[in-house]
């Protein structure tokens, strides 16, 4: 009798393991191979989220029938990668961001003597300390004190250090005439240069900090790019430019240059938008 009992457990655990391990194996076959939902990368995200606001700069009132022109590019990893552009190459007029061929050349000529001047040329845009730099550079190289010489030597010191010069021209240092003309590229291209230079870590913190000091004090006040967007700002009737260093939320390094000729917009509105923009590029 106790034989039997024990066989007819042993024939109940047996089908007990059967329909679990039946269950188990319907249970998983069931499930997809995939997700249904492709996990995008937060760069990728932040990328289209930039690309996508610049393409909306061409329909936005602001800049119809204006001229837009910029380049962002990526120097992470030491080597220039170009993210984004528009009219890139297009020569235009730069107002006060032109000052960072004037500031950058003293800083490599005279060093630590003009240190203190470039951080106050660039923090405030000081037009005549700016006139002053260029014309101590054309006596430097050419014993003339004058705008003609100082703009040739800065011209010429660029350059030399291989900088693509083709339609490029200053006549001041500051930016102040409407006879300038320099291209996004130019800008970006000379930006980059600086980053190889000893001089770097003065010119760098020279530059206004959005939401903190200089004339980018106001720019992405209390947002994520507050003290991450570091630019020299140039404006006069008609046109605004901006160029300079960006450090991302994802620890990227960038470089840009915005320029827009001709609009006639309001002014607050451009800026608005183009703070937009700015604000794009510290959440890539």
């Amino acid at each position: 009798m106790f034989q039997r009992i024990l066989f007819f457990c042993f024939l109940l655990s047996l089908v007990f393991l059967t329909f679990s391990c039946r269950s188990r194996h319907t249970e998983v076959s069931n499930k997809p191979k995939h997700d249904s939902v492709a996990v995008v990368p937060t760069e990728k995200i932040a990328l289209d989220a930039l690309h996508k606001d610049l393409q909306e700069l061409n329909s936005n009132p602001c800049f119809k029938g204006a001229d837009l022109g910029y380049l962002i590019i990526d120097f992470t990893k030491g080597k220039p990668i170009m993210l984004f552009e528009s009219n890139s190459r297009k020569g235009m007029i730069p107002a006060s961001t032109q000052k960072i061929l004037t500031t950058a050349a003293a800083l490599e000529i005279f060093g630590s003597p003009v240190y203190k001047e470039v951080t106050i040329t660039n923090l405030n845009s000081v037009n005549w300390r700016a006139n002053r730099m260029l014309q101590k550079i054309g006596e430097y190289k050419y014993k003339k004190r004058d705008f003609y010489y100082g703009s040739k030597a800065v011209m010429e010191f660029w350059q030399a250090k291989g900088i693509d010069m083709k339609g490029l021209y200053i006549c001041d240092g500051s930016g102040k005439s409407r006879n300038n003309i320099i291209s996004p590229k130019q800008l970006t291209d000379i930006l980059f240069k600086i980053t190889t230079s000893t001089i770097f870590p003065v010119f760098y913190n020279s530059l206004p900090l959005a939401g903190i000091s200089g004339t980018m004090h106001k720019w992405l006040k209390g947002t994520v790019g507050e003290g991450r967007l570091r630019a020299k700002t140039g404006s006069l009737a008609g046109v605004r430019s901006y160029t300079g260093y960006v450090r991302t939320l994802q620890g990227k390094k960038l470089i840009f240059a915005i320029i827009v000729n001709n609009y006639t917009c309001p002014t607050k509105s451009l800026k608005q938008r183009l703070e937009k923009t700015m604000l794009k590029m510290v959440e890539l």
